[in-house]
């Protein structure tokens, strides 16, 4: 008897959890990305957090929503793409989005900067944009016509050797395990592509091409004046607020983070596009750097210049962003073990004096890892409630 009423309790406990769960699961159709944001907010809940009183530099300003982005080819952009890419979709910002179906959907252009009515769609209605990171060449002018007053201007470059032989391996120029012969023929022989491509910066991906993006005189590129090519550098520093350099990545975006008034969590990265295809670009040795050093010298006039301002930047800050730096480096490489196994289920991120107690989670990482059109996607569903055909 007392089995019986023992299976009855039982069998009626599990009726009722059911039902009840029924009664108040909720059934409203979310795109994946609202379930992550959902399940997120769910799971951050149950972090402990008792640092509302204490100061993490910086709280008192309001954070930068507006940011143009300048997404140079080849440089590491995509993995610094991504951190605006997460930020405004995590808040519904506007973003610019190329208007040209013959074309590939993530590049505005490749020759010109944006023109609005003719490579950009319409911001909703309503609207204005607020963040732009897609390809395209800098303009000043084009980029105030469409952007807020109180945009942040960030560009990104990287050493431009580097940047050529990546170049180099994505379009597999000169074929697989020939690229090495092809980067010669390109340096040495002056009726070489390198030699024709020079007539024409707009489009090649050979010639200086991190200084086109950036917009420099076009006469430049063919009667290089040192005293023109700084002017230009001059008008950049005033107008960008950040240059990221790819070799320090890290200190790039802890330096974004200040700049932009965000808080760690929201300049979390994994790396993306890393090649690492077999090439035969590790036999090319000083003579090949040589004379790529006098043929891209507006790409390392450009480069060198901002690497001197961004530790000229972090310098203005003191001590403490040294050891900001340090705890980001740290919380990164914790971040890349933590996304790389799946030993367990939250990494949970302690309070440190530039942050509050945070957790990541698995679902953080595969948001992390996604590609630039799977986030193009989420934004058109977001914006214009239809996607891109990829």
């Amino acid at each position: 008897m007392v089995a019986s009423v023992t299976k009855l309790c039982v069998f009626f406990g599990i009726f009722l959890t059911v039902f009840l769960c029924l009664m108040t699961a909720n059934f409203d159709y979310h795109t994946p990305l609202q379930n992550y944001w959902k399940y997120r907010n769910t799971v951050q809940k149950t972090v402990p957090n008792n640092t509302s009183s204490r100061f993490y530099f910086p709280t008192k300003k309001t954070p930068s929503q507006h940011i143009a982005f300048l997404k140079v080819h080849k440089t590491g952009s995509t993995t610094a793409q991504g951190i605006f890419l997460r930020y405004g979709l995590k808040r519904n910002l506007t973003f610019v989005v190329a208007n040209n179906k013959s074309w590939f959907p993530n590049i505005i252009s490749l020759e010109e900067s944006v023109i609005p009515g003719y490579n950009i769609v319409p911001p909703p209605k309503g609207k204005r944009y607020e963040i732009l990171c897609f390809h395209v060449v800098y303009n000043r002018s084009a980029f105030e016509g469409i952007m807020p007053n109180d945009t942040k201007y960030i560009g990104i470059v990287r050493e431009p050797f580097l940047q050529l032989k990546s170049t180099i391996r994505y379009f597999n120029y000169g074929g697989q395990n020939k690229h090495a012969q092809f980067l010669r023929n390109f340096l040495q022989n002056s009726t070489s592509t390198g030699r024709k491509e020079n007539n024409n910066p707009a489009t090649s991906f050979l010639n200086n091409r991190m200084a086109f993006e950036f917009n420099f005189p076009r006469h430049l590129f063919d009667s290089f004046t040192s005293h023109e090519v700084k002017q230009y550098l001059e008008i950049l520093d005033k107008e960008f607020d950040l240059v990221i350099i790819n070799e320090y990545m890290d200190e790039s975006v802890v330096l974004l983070r200040r700049i932009l008034n965000w808080n760690v969590q929201d300049v979390l990265f994994v790396n993306l596009n890393v090649n690492q295809g077999s090439s035969d670009l590790n036999k090319v040795g000083l003579k090949e750097i040589r004379l790529y050093r006098q043929y891209a010298a507006l790409d390392y006039e450009l480069y060198h210049f901002f690497l001197k301002r961004l530790w000229k930047q972090i310098n203005s800050y003191g001590h403490d962003i040294l050891e900001e730096i340090s705890y980001y480096k740290l919380l990164r490489k914790n971040l890349e073990n933590f996304c790389n196994s799946k030993e367990t289920a939250i990494l949970i991120v302690e309070e440190s004096n530039w942050s509050s107690s945070f957790l990541v989670t698995h679902e953080d990482c595969d948001f992390m890892r996604q590609g630039e059109f799977w986030y193009l996607n989420e934004i058109m569903e977001q914006q214009y409630l239809k996607k891109i055909v990829n």
